[in-house]
């Protein structure tokens, strides 16, 4: 069959086609707000807490397009964007271990802030009734935010995602909070584990993902740190890549020498049998029956050598312990309209911010690809129903930001937010290089025209433009350094973990609590074992990890 050739599209047709779009959207921009006027500047003249900020907070309602799971935050005025700016030019203030790479609950959540509850309601009463009901409610939790004295970071305002999140946690027997272990304290609002403990009854796992991105003591300091904090929280580790383990993950030399992960998807199930472990301890006894979990977990457990060579292959082929249904795509309708916990099944649910790893988790353990992922945050609008066996089904909840009183730069390198669409990225470069040396991990240069290049002191505009040099980013018409663009770049390679920004708890650096307890655990392990002179000597090792840090150099250098 003769192929047709293409029909061509001429610059003036482009055109013609590009003001067409922007009329459209004028137009969709006018029914959702009759005051608003393309033609009207922003003032620039009106200070961050005047009506343009406050016309930014104003949580518009949701439309019935496909803009109605899209989340919204509130944006920066121009003159917050050019203070930020000038702010990121001023030499950096380098900050201690225990200043700068430590966090606890009362550094990022407030008694104050909390999250919305779904209103009580029946299966008796209409749809619009309900949903009138949720939408004052919600709308009186967010006078109620904004008239509090805490200063409250990035929060999503759109109903229609906090909904998800409640029909997630009706639907599920089993709740499992996703948190990154690199600031694993960010990812648990206390709020929430109220919510689900205390208010609806149900378990909680916390899964703390990615842990193939720190040290073996950061994973063991965060878990012995949650059980002091909340003793009946259920743990558990989670990882699905197979990098080698760091040795210490505040080093220079190890940031250097930290790879990129692979670009093809890996599903590593090696600890899946771990996770459903964790969940059958906390599962409901006369739901225990439904499941095989023995069975599953043996699965996962018994066959980590084939699922090695099933990776090795083509990803459609890989060994998939049951032929997993295809997402529910009416999930959604079925919640909608009062689905409560089912008999049939247990269900557990995945929550937790944006760019945790729910998706890929769940990709892991079905052991192929069956929900879409992307760092991009709030990639997944809707929730979704997948079954690992005919009576074990996971649901993946859309990732949704819980409010906070953490720094916005602190929640862009996170990756609660999506980088592509960050207003002012030198705040957040400037956050991580006053706790990381980001110009060593680089391997920057000072500018050519630097008076004295061995005691340069640089800044985060500096930094930016250093990379922009190094990479070669520079703007198409003055052929200058571009710094956005390489301020972007490097916030990606935090996500990524090529630069490596991990937290520890309170104390991790003063006095090596955990890492002290740590040994004496494994002393004793080494005693019941009766091999206690290899264990010693490993003990004895593990002390002056945390110790090698990146800023002790810094310090010598006086920088």
């Amino acid at each position: 069959m003769p192929l047709h050739r293409k029909k061509p599209f001429s610059a003036k047709q482009k055109k013609m086609q590009l003001l067409a779009k922007r009329v459209s959207k004028r137009d969709q921009a006018a029914r959702e707000d009759p005051e608003w006027d393309f033609r009207q500047r922003p003032n620039e003249e009106s200070a961050p807490g005047g009506p343009q900020t406050a016309h930014a907070q104003t949580a518009k309602p949701a439309t019935d397009g496909r803009n109605k799971l899209t989340s919204q935050f509130d944006k920066l005025s121009r003159v917050e964007i050019e203070d930020n700016k000038k702010r990121s030019m001023q030499p950096l203030h380098r900050l201690s271990l225990e200043d700068g790479l430590t966090m606890s609950f009362d550094d990022a959540y407030s008694a104050d802030v909390d999250i919305p509850v779904r209103p009580e309601w029946t299966y008796g009463e209409s749809k619009s009734v309900v949903e009138g009901r949720e939408a004052a409610y919600f709308n009186s939790w967010l006078e109620r935010l904004r008239a509090s004295d805490e200063e409250v970071s990035l929060y999503e305002k759109n109903l229609e995602v906090w909904r998800q999140l409640w029909r997630v946690v009706e639907i599920s027997d089993i709740l499992l909070l996703i948190v990154d272990v690199r600031h694993p304290v960010l990812h648990f609002p206390p709020s929430l584990y109220r919510y689900i403990t205390e208010t609806t009854g149900k378990p909680l796992v916390v899964v703390l993902n990615k842990t193939d991105l720190v040290a073996e003591n950061t994973v063991q300091a965060w878990m012995h740190y949650f059980k002091q904090r909340f003793p009946a929280v259920v743990l558990t580790r989670f990882c699905c890549y197979r990098d080698e383990a760091l040795v210490d993950d505040t080093a220079v030399a190890s940031m250097k020498m930290r790879r990129q992960r692979p670009r093809r998807r890996t599903h590593d199930s090696r600890l899946v049998g771990d996770l459903f472990a964790a969940c059958r301890s906390v599962c409901e006894t006369d739901k225990l029956g439904l499941v095989g979990w023995e069975d599953l977990i043996a699965r996962y457990t018994d066959k980590v050598e084939e699922e090695e060579d099933s990776d090795s292959g083509d990803e459609s082929s890989d060994g998939e312990p049951d032929e997993p249904v295809a997402p529910n795509e009416d999930a959604d309708e079925e919640a909608h309209h009062g689905e409560r916990v089912s008999s049939k099944y247990v269900t557990l649910g995945l929550v937790g911010h944006p760019n945790v790893g729910k998706s890929t988790i769940i990709n892991s353990i079905v052991r192929r690809t069956v929900v879409s992922t992307s760092r991009t945050p709030g990639h997944t609008k809707h929730f979704q129903t997948i079954h690992v066996t005919p009576t074990l089904r996971l649901c993946d909840c859309p990732g949704l930001v819980f409010p906070c009183v953490v720094g916005r730069p602190m929640q862009v390198l996170a990756g609660l937010y999506n980088i592509a669409q960050v207003q002012e990225p030198y705040t957040s470069v400037q956050y991580l290089a006053e706790r990381v040396p980001v110009e060593r991990v680089l391997a920057l240069h000072p500018p050519a025209d630097a008076r004295d290049p061995e005691n340069f002191v640089w800044s985060a505009w500096a930094i930016c433009e250093a990379f922009a040099i190094d990479r070669g980013f520079y703007t198409s018409r003055g052929a200058r350094p571009d710094v956005y663009r390489a301020s972007l770049h490097i916030l990606r390679w935090v996500l990524d973990g090529r630069i490596l920004l991990s937290f520890k708890p309170p104390g991790f650096f003063r006095d090596f609590a955990y890492l002290k307890e740590l040994a004496n655990e494994e002393t004793q392990a080494s005693v019941r074992s009766s091999d206690s002179a290899s264990e010693s000597s490993d003990t004895e090792s593990i002390q002056p990890i945390a110790q090698k840090s990146m800023f002790a150099l810094l310090d010598e250098e006086n920088c």
